[in-house]
């Protein structure tokens, strides 16, 4: 007896940020739309998000920060007005404007915006599946991508579509890919995403011809504080340290390793290459009532992010001297000397030899001396990774010629390129690629 089959106009493998804005604005355009996803509910790492819909202030701040393909780059940047116009011709509910890092947001009702995706595939005679796992992409003699096997509990099923996007947003819950994409040591990295992101679009897009954009192994994640408790959703935010951005990262033998200053993120990977993966965050009182008290963005609460990280069984200390941190960091296997070398030479150098910094700092390099002093023991968390298929500026996915796959597109973590070591938001690099995948399948 042969598989049955389900015919559609759009398939979408992943109902999280970018498969559902894909899929309900093809849907919302005439298409019949079937999403399948191997979690039992929608929403993906979106879910666990604040919600905060931002990106870069221009294409010049987009390449400066983000660090990637230009040229992908502008597509977040120019397709995010049509997503706001978007989300507010659908009455989602969306904050006044709002400074994020090096750019401009809102935060929006993540949870509408998905479940109202949902609803427009359901009410377009579409359907949203999940349990389901994908297991192979269909391909006609000519090579074009014609839909996938599925198999769910009721059995496997051929899915026959004309376009399918690859959205199950990146591999950052493989320990394997982490360690061959990113480093060795991204094998035993913390998690602060959903658990089903493990690399399922990145294996069907290189099965169907496409290449793996592995030269990139940027992804986006924070520094968090240690506790027996991890794994648990709330810790996501409540542990990760903002924050480390104004202060000092110190490896195990005492010596600054990167520009702390390009953002929590991007230090987040820097630490991966260190020493059993973890540094010493290091800050003041001015930091501390400044920065390390204070909310994120506008829409969060303010929290002491000391205060919790002790709570939740971190290593730190609050301490009158610098000569009590470089005693601490000795205890937990950091060179504590060399700690308090760093800490002087860098307050020396604030003062009167910034051009002396190695490395540098390109935003501040305001001095860290007021007491009482700061030091918690770090460890880098990953959310969503940046490198995954190679594709063009209308999400479609190329082979190792560079030539389009036909049928075939990636939006999300699943498309590589758009971030190189930066990052410009990450729900609008899904949702402006989910939109530009379904424009070019023919959902104009």
């Amino acid at each position: 007896m042969s598989d049955p089959i389900i015919e559609c106009d759009l398939l979408v493998i992943g109902a999280g940020m970018a498969g559902l804005s894909a899929a309900g604005w093809a849907a919302e355009r005439g298409a019949r739309v079937i999403v399948v996803d191997r979690a039992p509910s929608i929403g993906g790492s979106a879910f666990l998000s604040g919600g905060v819909f931002w990106t870069a202030t221009s294409p010049g701040t987009m390449a400066l920060y983000a660090g990637g393909d230009p040229a992908l780059g502008s597509v977040i940047f120019e397709t995010y007005p049509d997503a706001i116009a978007w989300l507010r011709g659908r009455g989602i509910d969306i904050t006044p404007r709002m400074n994020v890092l090096h750019g401009y947001g809102y935060q929006i009702d993540i949870v509408a915006h998905l479940r109202g995706c949902a609803d427009l595939v359901e009410g377009a005679a579409g359907h949203v599946i999940l349990n389901t796992q994908t297991l192979s992409l269909l391909r006609d003699e000519n090579g074009a991508v014609i839909g996938a096997r599925t198999s769910h509990a009721d059995g496997e099923v051929l899915v026959h579509a004309p376009a399918t996007i690859l959205a199950t947003g990146g591999y950052q819950a493989s320990p394997d890919l982490r360690a061959r994409f990113i480093h060795p040591q991204a094998r035993d990295m913390r998690l602060r995403s959903n658990p089903f992101s493990d690399g399922t679009g990145l294996r069907l897009g290189e099965e169907a011809g496409g290449q793996i954009k592995g030269e990139n192994p940027g992804f986006y994640g924070h520094l968090v504080s240690g506790s027996p408790q991890w794994g648990e959703e709330r810790l996501n935010v409540m542990l990760s340290q903002y924050h480390s951005e104004h202060a000092l990262l110190l490896n195990e033998e005492g010596l600054r390793f990167c520009d702390e200053t390009y953002g929590d993120h991007a230090s987040t990977y820097q630490t991966v290459l260190q020493s059993r993966s973890r540094a010493l965050c290091f800050w003041d009182a001015r930091v501390h009532a400044n920065y390390a008290t204070q909310a994120v963005v506008a829409t969060a609460s303010p929290e002491d992010k000391m205060d919790i990280a002790l709570r939740f069984g971190g290593q730190g200390l609050v301490a009158p001297s610098i000569e009590a941190v470089a005693r601490f960091a000795g205890e937990q296997g950091f060179n504590g000397a060399q700690v308090e070398r760093s800490i002087a030479a860098y307050n020396l150098a604030s003062h009167s030899g910034w051009e002396t910094l190695i490395p540098p700092r390109m935003e501040s390099c305001d001095p860290l001396d007021q007491a009482p002093f700061y030091a918690l023991v770090v460890h880098p968390a990953i959310t969503f990774t940046f490198g995954g298929l190679s594709i063009d500026t209308g999400a479609h996915v190329l082979d190792a010629q560079g030539m389009r796959i036909a049928g075939l597109f990636a939006a999300g973590s699943d498309a590589g390129g758009a971030f190189g070591k930066g990052y410009a938001g990450g729900l609008a690099l899904a949702m402006t690629f989910g939109m530009t995948a379904a424009r070019s399948a023919g959902w104009v």
